[in-house]
């Protein structure tokens, strides 16, 4: 308790001490020969545009942000939840431990691409690796959306992940990622 206490005094000092080299020089003894000329009434009107003034930018620098990440901390939650919620519904077929139909009448690169777009996903790349896969290269794509698409592609045609390098991008919830797939 005392810590908070000095810091107190230690602030109040510092704001005194830049208060008085403010008006101790000659810009500020014209601005107080200024507002020392003013009538009450202006004095008052000049000090209640002073207090807005400082409401508005402690708004603006402190509580705007705040709400602006609340927001959008919020929307990325319901992405999440979404997101589990497929997951679970879906969570029998994953548990079995076989896809549901490992028999493919379509080639590897079609399945894959055509489920990626499905899902919303852009293929930046791809080129085979070996007999029975292909590597992928995908850039600032969704997380949740790559997540659903690559339990789809395990789930419903047997392909797996069997190489897989993530990043993080700048923008929240998007990724770069490179993947070999094989099935």
């Amino acid at each position: 308790m005392a810590d908070i206490h000095e810091f107190r005094a230690q602030m109040r000092r510092q704001a005194e001490d830049l208060a008085s080299k403010v008006m101790a020089s000659d810009p500020g003894q014209r601005l107080l020969a200024l507002y020392e000329q003013l009538g009450e009434r202006d004095r008052l009107a000049l000090r209640m545009l002073g207090w807005f003034g400082s409401a508005v930018v402690l708004y603006f620098l402190t509580i705007a942000p705040l709400v602006a990440h609340v927001e959008s901390a919020a929307r990325r939650l319901e992405g999440e939840r979404s997101l589990l919620a497929w997951l679970q519904s879906h969570e029998a077929e994953a548990g079995s431990g076989a896809p549901a139909s490992s028999a493919r009448d379509e080639p590897l690169a079609t399945v894959v691409n055509s489920t990626a777009d499905q899902e919303g996903l852009s293929i930046r790349r791809y080129e085979p690796a070996g007999d029975d896969g292909v590597r992928l290269w995908m850039e600032a794509v969704s997380f949740n959306a790559l997540v659903k698409w690559l339990f789809v592609l395990e789930g419903s045609h047997g392909i797996r992940a069997s190489e897989f390098t993530i990043e993080r991008q700048d923008e929240p919830g998007k990724v770069s990622v490179r993947i070999t797939l094989r099935g």
